[in-house]
């Protein structure tokens, strides 16, 4: 292939990947807005950040676009009606990936009826090629859950699909409980998912949705005795994700050598599982094994450099090793990436603690207070500074 042909074929790709998922979104939002009464709105180049993103509006349907030619992440259509039946989800889900199929269909007709410039041919093929392939990466059930920008998570149309014909019965409150977790209402989802527990054909699924509204809205001994009856009950079926949760609840009640276990076997099956070294990596911290915490940290930080936990649980562990200024740069790179993070404000403090600068650590520790009072450690350092202060 010629390579000013080969340069034209790339850039109309580059050019539709980004039409094809205004199309895709579109799809799904056209018959949003006319069989739901509420708000409809679409992300396109995001999977729902809202942040430097154009924004406008047509009457109900709400529209954000964030235009990065060459990181572009796809799009979301979110409906903010409440209560939505189970053929409305279908109908909504089912015409993104049929409008992108619809589209290369009239590319290949207008191909096969008309004569044009090979440039022509090449460009109109490319839009072919690129509603072919968003067609068939939706339409196919794929189990890899997709991290939406709230830090929620959602599967491609293929898999909601399957879900919608799986939940039949149980599908308001599958929907339902679904509308409380996009909008952080967690003790809501979790009141939800634990009544749908009685839908015995789809009580595995309850069970991860259960577990997880609850571990947000940090009700823990409600997490851990769901957890311990789905663990028993289905132990053949055990995911990463269920080990992953496993382990955080775990780390709640300080069992960091199982935390370790659980975390270890997720990591034997996948390496590079960030969340697994990081969360193994605090484990191992919190056991005073820093030297290991470390090794765990610097791959996390390696395979997700804006890993913010990750970088002050690494400043956590230098500081324990006395390696005071290191452990600072990692906190404030912390700070840096997430200013939010109540575990760094009291990493921080505890350098000025190890520096003899007692008030300047005192305040550092109120500020974490501030941001999260259930900081572990937090009130132990806060007393122990406050009789250094007296002496």
């Amino acid at each position: 292939m010629p390579l000013d042909v080969a340069l034209i074929f790339m850039l109309s790709l580059l050019t539709f990947r980004l039409l094809t998922t205004v199309i895709h979104e579109l799809g799904h939002a056209i018959p949003a807005l006319l069989l739901t009464k509420e708000k409809v709105t679409v992300y396109m180049g995001s999977l729902g950040n809202p942040e430097k993103s154009l924004q406008f509006q047509f009457g109900r349907l709400e529209c954000f676009f964030k235009f990065n030619l060459f990181y572009w992440k796809g799009g979301l259509c979110v409906m903010h009606e409440k209560e939505v039946s189970v053929s409305t989800s279908f109908i909504v889900t089912i015409f993104g990936p049929l409008l992108s199929l619809i589209v290369a269909g009239i590319g290949i007709l207008i191909l096969s009826l008309n004569e044009f410039e090979d440039v022509t041919k090449l460009v109109i093929f490319a839009l072919i090629f690129s509603c072919s392939l968003d067609f068939l990466n939706n339409i196919f059930p794929n189990r890899d859950a997709i991290k939406l920008h709230d830090g929620t998570f959602t599967s491609n149309d293929g898999m909601q699909l399957l879900t919608l014909l799986k939940f039949r019965k149980s599908y308001q409150k599958f929907q339902t409980g679904n509308y409380y977790l996009e909008n952080s209402e967690y003790e809501e989802a979790a009141d939800i998912f634990e009544e749908a527990l009685k839908y015995k054909n789809n009580q595995e699924t309850f069970y991860r949705l259960a577990i997880y509204a609850n571990m947000m809205c940090e009700n823990f001994e409600k997490a851990q005795t769901l957890n311990t009856v789905f663990m028993d009950k289905y132990k053949d079926s055990l995911t990463s994700g269920d080990l992953m949760n496993y382990g955080i609840i775990l780390s709640y009640y300080d069992e960091h050598e199982k935390c370790i276990s659980v975390y270890s076997e997720i990591i034997e099956e996948n390496p590079s599982e960030p969340k697994a070294l990081n969360n193994r990596g605090y484990a191992y911290g919190m056991l005073d094994r820093h030297e290991e915490a470390i090794v765990d940290l610097c791959k996390v930080i390696q395979i997700e450099p804006e890993f913010a936990i990750a970088w002050n649980n690494r400043g956590f562990s230098k500081l324990k090793l006395g390696q005071l200024d290191e452990g600072k740069k990692d906190i404030l790179k912390s700070l840096e990436l997430d200013d939010k993070n109540s575990y760094a404000y009291r990493d921080l403090g505890l350098y000025y603690f190890y520096k003899k600068d007692y008030q300047k650590a005192l305040n550092l520790y109120q500020k974490a207070k501030e941001k999260d009072p259930k900081t572990k450690l937090l009130q132990e350092y806060i007393d122990e500074t406050k009789l250094k202060l007296l002496n």
